[in-house]
């Protein structure tokens, strides 16, 4: 018997997340569950996906530490084995930043808060 030998290594942060609410700086909702946003972390890899209106998915790279996520190298499967990076903007449909940095605030059994360096409040559920 053989298996792989990569395990998580981002601790509460890997899995499958649900934004439940997004809210700006000024408290107004951007977003709420209602908007299907997901976010996926495993390994080095993320993965972001918007199931209400146009459908949307796109893979990017991870690190992460207990303190800060930072996103980077954005890339959309273009067809016949080819991946296209895209600019980090097209990740703002989703609530992540151009910088890509994401402040950990609270990750708490199923529950996990990120801020934004622009002051936006991203709340999920594990799922």
């Amino acid at each position: 018997m053989t298996s792989c030998d990569k395990w998580d290594c981002n601790g509460d942060l890997d899995g499958m997340w649900q934004m439940m609410e997004w809210r700006d700086k000024d408290g107004a909702v951007k977003a709420t569950k209602e908007d299907m946003i997901f976010y996926s972390f495993q390994l080095q890899m993320a993965s972001f996906r918007k199931e209400s209106g146009k459908h949307f998915f796109i893979r990017t790279m991870l690190e992460a530490s207990p303190e800060r996520i930072l996103i980077y190298n954005p890339a959309e499967y273009v067809g016949d084995k080819h991946d296209e990076v895209k600019p980090m903007s097209i990740l703002s449909v989703v609530g992540i930043p151009e910088d890509g940095i994401l402040w950990v605030q609270t990750m708490m059994g199923s529950t996990m808060v990120l801020k934004t360096n622009t002051q936006d409040i991203l709340t999920f559920r594990k799922y």
